[in-house]
């Protein structure tokens, strides 16, 4: 009884360790994970440094030889922020990623309307004015991990919708009502007026 016992702790050791390694690759790089909106603001402090950026992969994978472009967002434009606030929130921003096109591969849907794309972490060098992009903002990546996979947007109308769809139809016949009554009157009118011209 005692060594089972004593198993029970090694193994919740083992168990611990094993999810911490597996938390994340920056971690076991020692690297910092940075937005865009840090990059914007203390470009200087990142600038040639080694960074962690996570986002969505938007837009189209562009190939250019054993490399490839893609363009990762870190935003909330999200339908997310548009269900919990009724509005959406902050920009649309983000960050060019050049990477060896193998990375890009890794890449099973990109966000664009009526999905979201993988959602990805890359490791690489930051650059302010990238000397070889013509002065670009951009990540030269080492490594790309998708961290979860896009899926496609149903875009059913949510329950609260409803009543706002049925309220709006029973004012839209309240409001015909009316009119409705008016046209009913001047055909009365009309017909009484032919009587008494002798046409009817």
């Amino acid at each position: 009884m005692k060594r089972k016992t004593c198993l029970y702790p090694l193994l919740a050791a083992c168990l611990f360790f094993c999810l911490f390694l597996d938390c994340s690759s920056a971690l076991a790089d020692g690297l910092e994970v940075v937005g865009s909106g840090t990059l914007l603001r203390e470009w200087e402090k990142y600038d040639g440094r080694e960074v962690v950026f996570r986002g969505e992969a938007v837009g189209d994978v562009m190939v250019r030889g054993g490399y490839a472009w893609v363009a990762v967002n870190d935003d909330h434009y999200s339908l997310n922020a548009l269900h919990e606030t009724g509005e959406l929130r902050g920009g649309n921003s983000g960050i060019g990623i050049w990477l060896p096109a193998s990375e890009a591969e890794k890449i099973t849907r990109l966000g664009r309307h009526g999905s979201v794309g993988d959602y990805v972490e890359v490791v690489g060098v930051f650059h302010a004015d990238c000397r070889e992009h013509g002065g670009d903002f951009d990540i030269h990546a080492r490594s790309l991990t998708v961290l979860e996979p896009g899926r496609e947007l149903h875009q059913a109308p949510g329950a609260g919708k409803w009543p706002a769809a049925l309220a709006s139809l029973a004012f839209l016949g309240i409001s015909l009502i009316p009119l409705l009554k008016r046209r009913a009157q001047e055909k009365r009118s009309a017909r009484s007026l032919l009587r008494r011209s002798g046409w009817d």
